[in-house]
């Protein structure tokens, strides 16, 4: 509480309310966590610009999917208030479409992790990581997800997969205060906090 008033500049009575549905820090525990940390070169950049738009409105967010039904985490998630949003710097892996500076750069930081060659603070790569493991197509910034895939019809490895997905939230967790009671959106990669746009939150 005391570090959400002080930090996040939120007033006793805002950070009080922003304190129902903490979200729980996770543990690093186990050897994919560990190592990823080990070889973390520096938390990704995170900062909270000090305007309205960067407020994280649950309600609104969560009433377009009201139709679609929403689970009993997402319905307390939708009830809480509106809370401080974060902006966070975002590393992309090299594509066909990169320049030889993105690909020179991407390449000099990238290490060895469980026996994969990735950027240690490239968030989508131990994203994808997990989806291939779990045997689930790669999501991207462009196609709708696919909610609809059943724990049971999963035929790849599960633990694995669970994993490199907890290798990335404890790097990310590096970036953000504990317990995390805000919001974060990403923003594209710098040294410095940009002001150009991010992409949405991602559904919780």
């Amino acid at each position: 509480m005391r570090l959400a008033v002080m930090w996040l500049g939120l007033e006793t009575q805002e950070a009080q309310a922003a304190a129902q549905g903490v979200m729980p820090w996770l543990p690093p525990t186990g050897k994919l966590p560990l190592q990823a940390l080990r070889k973390l070169d520096r938390p990704l950049l995170a900062w909270t610009p000090d305007f309205e738009a960067c407020r994280f409105d649950s309600a609104a967010y969560y009433a377009e999917f009201v139709g679609e039904g929403l689970s009993p985490l997402e319905q307390r998630i939708a009830a809480l208030p509106p809370r401080r949003g974060w902006k966070l710097e975002r590393v992309w892996a090299p594509d066909t479409d990169s320049g030889d500076t993105h690909v020179d750069e991407y390449e000099k930081a990238v290490v060895t992790i469980g026996g994969r060659r990735l950027h240690p603070r490239d968030l989508g790569t131990y994203t994808a990581i997990a989806y291939e493991y779990a045997g689930l197509p790669e999501e991207d910034d462009f196609s709708a997800p696919d909610y609809d895939t059943a724990l049971d019809d999963l035929t790849g490895d599960l633990d694995t997969a669970l994993a490199w997905a907890a290798a990335g939230v404890c790097v990310l967790q590096q970036s953000c205060p504990t317990p995390s009671r805000t919001s974060s959106s990403t923003a594209t990669t710098t040294t410095a906090p940009p002001t150009g746009s991010s992409s949405p939150t991602p559904r919780c």
